[in-house]
């Protein structure tokens, strides 16, 4: 009998260690376990959140890249407090719990954090890696203010004159032989009869005679013997360009002559010749196109934004290509007062001597002016810059995947940078690709801010509303769903008509997962959309179209 007792009390005994191991260590472990679990990073389709992976990759539905899964992880949430949800497709639609949208996606947590930091964006550290955000360090360095354009040489239009004449006549003796001739200034360039000019000398000599019985006359005499028809007669002379010497020879001589002569009037070049011997001519038609090309000009194109960077006198480098390896000098002489409306440039000018006649008008010249001095300031990327035409926005990096759009005033560009003004200062962190993806969340994070101060109250009990109907809407598919005798995802080669089971010529299909097809409405069991009616030969289509095999 004592025996008995000793065992009975010895069993319990081992009863009693074993509860307490079982409640206090195995209880432990597996609480451990499912803290762990919780805490452990889990990655989920946006289309397909019923997709749940440990390990990133692409969903086995839709091929999309597998997104965090809100709520997981170790560095989820923090301890942060969530102030509301947010529709994922539309961030104007936010609700105070946790609910999916039309479309089975997840609405996102706002945290607290995130809307009271003004502006600021917070991307988790996989998402920042998977859209490639890269980042630079602001520094402070002068831009070189060098221009390079292209240029044109053109003759000096102050040395430039047309030859023309006065009287209607022909050639009758051409000295100009070729396009390109030199001249010298008081050489002869043609002679031009004109029966007009006779007439003029005799008008002269008429009156010369008429007075040649009162006194002995020369040309000093007439033109102060107050004789009006005499003083009229070499006055016409004159306007036809007969020359003061040839009208003392006639005077002296009374020997009329029947062409007038034309003479160079400067040094020059003969550069446009659209005459020949015999031709007939006509009061200002232009005969000859004579230029000194002793200076040339260099015309080049500014465009306007570079006009900050160039002044008068500002120093250039000329090269041509007929001469490899050798460069001209010069300095900007004028710069034209308009604009080209549809290029936007601004015309310069430059002055260059054409020593031994090198240089020829119109020859296409390289440009590298040197411009003024823009000073040591901060400078960023061209890249890194957001132009909207209102403002200008640089996305900072803060770190710990936080994000900032900050507005800034633009200085002078060159070579694909732009100077900051102000916004900016050195050593910050900015980001130099990806930055619309950041800027568009922020636009979209403060567009929620100011729906939710202004409407929070409203849009909860909206929401709410939104959210029963949701999930009665969802209740009554699953309860559907769970009652239909047959599986709506068809595998296998399939038989449309053995679907259609009502004989009406159509069935229910999902528009992404096409092998989900039933003879009634009801959505998808894996993406929970709404099935369409189709017609059975467009659901054929649709499925010989994306691989599947049908009877």
């Amino acid at each position: 009998m004592r025996k008995r007792v000793l065992f009975l009390i010895l069993f319990l005994l081992i009863l009693s260690v074993a509860g307490i191991y079982y409640f206090v260590i195995y209880e432990k472990s597996e609480t451990k376990t499912k803290v762990s679990q919780q805490n452990k990073q889990l990655w989920t389709c946006g289309m397909h959140p019923q997709v749940v992976q440990d390990h990133p990759g692409n969903c086995p539905i839709c091929g999309m890249k597998l997104v965090p899964k809100q709520g997981t992880g170790t560095k989820s949430n923090g301890g942060r407090k969530i102030l509301y949800y947010r529709s994922p497709m539309d961030p104007s639609i936010t609700s105070p719990t946790p609910m999916k949208d039309p479309m089975g996606m997840d609405f996102v947590p706002v945290y607290e954090d995130e809307a009271s930091a003004e502006g600021v964006v917070t991307i988790d550290p996989a998402v920042v890696q998977n859209i490639n955000v890269k980042t630079d360090k602001v520094v402070n360095k002068q831009l070189p203010s060098v221009v390079v354009t292209n240029g044109i040489l053109t003759t000096n239009e102050t040395k430039d004159y047309f030859v023309t004449t006065r009287v209607n006549g022909w050639i009758e003796k051409l000295y100009i032989n070729y396009t390109g001739q030199k001249v010298k200034r008081g050489d002869k360039l043609m002679d031009i009869y004109s029966p007009e000019l006779v007439a003029a000398q005799q008008e002269l000599l008429t009156a010369l005679s008429y007075k040649k019985s009162l006194f002995t006359v020369n040309t000093q005499d007439v033109l102060t013997s107050g004789d009006l028809m005499i003083k009229n007669a070499i006055r016409k002379l004159q306007l036809l360009e007969v020359s003061p010497s040839d009208i003392d020879e006639l005077i002296r001589t009374k020997e009329l002559k029947t062409y007038v002569t034309l003479y160079a009037k400067t040094n020059g070049t003969v550069i446009s010749k659209d005459i020949l011997e015999g031709q007939s001519v006509m009061p200002g038609m232009p005969l000859l196109k004579i230029s000194d090309l002793a200076t040339l000009w260099l015309t080049a194109d500014i465009y306007e934004y570079e006009l900050s960077k160039i002044a008068l006198g500002s120093p250039a480098d000329i090269r041509f290509n007929f001469m490899p390896g050798k460069v001209f000098k010069g300095k900007i002489s004028f710069i034209y007062p308009t604009i080209e409306p549809k290029t936007r440039t601004a015309k310069i000018r430059i002055d260059l001597p054409n020593q031994n006649g090198l240089l020829k008008p119109a020859m296409l010249a390289n440009v590298t002016i040197y411009g003024r001095n823009l000073g040591i300031k901060p400078v960023v990327p061209e890249n890194a810059v957001i132009r909207s035409g209102q403002k200008d926005i640089v996305i900072v990096a803060l770190g710990n995947g936080k994000f900032k759009p900050q507005e800034v005033t633009l200085g002078g560009y060159s070579q694909g940078y732009y100077q900051v003004l102000s916004g900016l200062t050195e050593g910050m962190e900015i980001v130099t690709s990806a930055q619309f993806l950041i800027d568009s969340e922020s636009n979209l994070r403060a567009a929620v801010s100011q729906l939710t101060t202004a409407e929070h109250s409203h849009t909860n009990v909206e929401q709410k509303d939104t959210a029963i109907e949701s999930e009665h809407k969802n209740h009554k598919s699953e309860e559907h769903t769970s009652h239909k005798k047959e599986s709506i995802i068809r595998e296998g080669i399939i038989d449309l008509n053995a679907i259609d089971k009502n004989k009406d010529g159509k069935v229910f299909q999902d528009q992404m997962d096409w092998n989900v097809i039933a003879d009634e409405p009801g959505t998808c069991p894996i993406c929970e959309m709404k099935l369409k009616e189709v017609r059975l030969g467009r659901a054929k289509e649709n499925l010989l179209k994306h691989g599947f095999k049908v009877k």
